[in-house]
């Protein structure tokens, strides 16, 4: 606690002189916790406490009211005393504080009686519901949270799985802190040798598992206690062949995840049937037999006896739930399309990870550069890839990231691909050109126009300090690059012009760059990459020219100024901080602010 005279501490003190007073002024009179009754919320940083005595159905329940030393910032919270066993009201936690309302909601600062009545309020509401059993849907509503706090056992349980029916068999992977869930050892194998790669291929050895799918989801009363209760839950649901063909297999660990559809989605958790230990000699799966002459139902059995299961949550790392928690429609179609990117520094390299991170599936990155020191500062790679090859470095970065996403690379510069017979990137999807070298793109450019446009291909570069950045669509026969640019790769449309030469230098043979940071970069890259996307998902326009202007002033403050080209296309423009559209060439208009 601060000390008294601190202002936040005389605000705690006044905000609880304040409740108290209300208290006083209604005649109720809640007595203060003493320590040890504020120790019963361990965790919960009680500072103060109060407790109520009220009528309830069936007799009298307390309340306590406890509040921590960030009050009144941060909302009281209502415990219920008087309560039933953990698990049979939903809403309850173990120490009997009541989840009213969600961690987002927020009370009156200036009031906190208020705050605190409300809260009392929707106690006795959801206390009395709880009671007349009103609330035992919110079990299954909730699942997720419930099956968490009933966990019995430290397995961290990672599902690759797609989470809907059929029950089926699955693959598993159990190592040192993690378990992975997957539907085949070929998807198993991609995503651990992309998040682990330092996992040596012998280590990667699988087991049987069992995928149940569950009519409805099910109530505390209901989670498997024992590995029998586990092969009641199958039986129930039609899927016990599978689970006597894990029987005879004889696994250390039988896991069976299992998942139902709730109101909010789909829902997974894993139950776990560890085999009997042998002891003395003795295997209890096999004693009075033959180990080669045991009958499956006394296996079966045996495996699903009454031997305590392990519980587990499961954390979901498929891709609908990684890419927009199943609520993405973009994600299918993303899934299944390539895209290249030419240029993997400090504007590639981004474009790139957000790619990934939006759901694209598959990535070719093509640079021939190495990373030096002075790119760090604006590049997604760090210091452990100073003198690495950018492509390589940013693939394994991203495959480590996001094991699903697969992620090709080039150690080539762009016309190296573009000259070889096998044609690398015709059967991309989309190419995303941000290399920022003419000679490359004029070539490209031609390139996909004896490609008849098939794909379509956004450019992206930006202008010194990144004053503004640019993106170009280009997809159909009668557009091109060439459309805006001089023969010397030089933009038509320069949207700010500079008192001097903005570009800097180093001590070295033609070491030259444009000055920017990463935070005014990020803007750039965004737009770059929200191109991208749309030219994937047939939203932008071929030939549309999407620029961002950083604000005047920030412009201004590096000495530069606003083109008079762009004063006359876009006057509306001109404070900056703001993207705009025009069409892409000499003469073209803006199309939208």
């Amino acid at each position: 606690m601060l000390e008294a005279s601190h202002p936040l501490a005389r605000r705690f003190e006044a905000a609880v002189a304040a409740v108290e007073a209300r208290w006083e002024e209604l005649n109720l009179r809640p007595r203060r916790l003493d320590r040890r009754e504020l120790s019963a919320y361990r965790g919960r940083a009680a500072e103060m406490g109060w407790r109520f005595a009220a009528d309830f159905p069936g007799g009298l329940r307390r309340l306590d009211v406890i509040v921590t030393a960030a009050f009144p910032s941060t909302p009281a919270r209502i415990a219920l005393v008087d309560r039933p066993p953990f698990l049979t009201w939903p809403h309850v936690e173990k120490d009997g504080v009541l989840c009213l309302f969600p961690d987002t909601t927020t009370t009156s600062v200036d009031e906190p009686y208020d705050g605190v009545a409300a809260l009392l309020k929707e106690a006795f509401a959801m206390v009395g519901a709880a009671i007349r059993g009103e609330l035992d849907g919110d079990f299954r509503t909730e699942f997720l949270t419930y099956w968490h706090h009933a966990e019995r056992g430290d397995r961290n349980v990672l599902s690759l799985l797609d989470p809907g029916p059929p029950s089926r068999r699955v693959r598993v992977w159990q190592g040192v802190n993690q378990t992975i869930v997957a539907e085949s050892d070929e998807q198993l194998r991609t995503w651990l040798q992309n998040a682990a790669p330092k996992v040596a291929a012998s280590k990667i050895k699988s087991l049987s598992g069992a995928f149940v799918w569950l009519d409805r989801v099910p109530t505390p009363a209901e989670y498997p206690s024992s590995a029998n209760d586990v092969y009641a839950l199958a039986e129930r649901n039609g899927s016990t062949d599978l689970l006597d063909e894990l029987a005879r297999e004889a696994l250390p660990h039988t896991f069976v995840p299992f998942g139902a559809l709730a109101e909010a989605g789909p829902a997974l958790a894993t139950a776990v049937v560890n085999r009997l230990a042998v002891v003395r000699g003795r295997a209890p799966l096999s004693a009075g037999f033959r180990p080669s002459a045991v009958p499956e139902h006394v296996v079966r059995a045996r495996l699903f006896g009454g031997e305590r299961c392990d519980r587990h949550s499961v954390e979901r790392i498929d891709p609908a739930w990684i890419h927009g928690r199943d609520r993405d429609e973009r994600v299918p179609k993303l899934r299944g399309a390539t895209v290249a990117v030419l240029g993997c520094g400090s504007v590639g390299a981004p474009v790139a990870h957000a790619l990934a991170r939006a759901g694209v599936g598959k990535l070719v990155l093509v640079d021939k550069q190495v990373l030096k020191s002075a790119n760090v500062g604006r590049h997604s790679l760090g210091v452990e890839s100073i003198d690495d090859p950018k492509a390589p470095a940013l693939a394994r970065q991203i495959r480590a990231a996001l094991p699903h996403v697969e992620v090709l690379h080039h150690v080539a510069e762009a016309q190296e691909l573009l000259l070889r017979a096998d044609d690398p990137l015709a059967e991309v999807d989309l190419i995303v050109s941000v290399t920022g070298d003419w000679p490359a793109e004029s070539l490209l450019d031609e390139w996909h126009a004896a490609q008849g446009r098939r794909m379509p291909i956004v450019y992206g570069w930006t202008e010194p300090h990144a004053a503004a950045g640019h993106a170009i669509a280009i997809s159909a026969p009668g557009d091109s690059l060439r459309a805006g640019l001089d023969a010397y790769g030089t933009p038509h449309l320069v949207a700010a012009r500079w008192a001097q030469d903005p570009r800097r230098y180093e001590p070295a043979c033609g070491a030259a760059f444009d000055p920017y940071g990463p935070v005014e970069l990020g803007f750039v890259t965004s737009m770059v990459a929200q191109a991208a996307l749309d030219a994937l998902l047939g939203k932008i326009r071929s030939g549309t020219h999407r620029i961002w202007l950083a604000r005047r002033a920030a412009v201004e403050a590096a000495g530069g100024a606003w083109s008079d080209e762009l004063r006359d296309i876009a006057p509306n423009a001109l404070e900056g901080a703001t993207i705009f559209e025009r069409r892409w060439g000499r003469s073209a208009r803006i199309l939208a602010a």
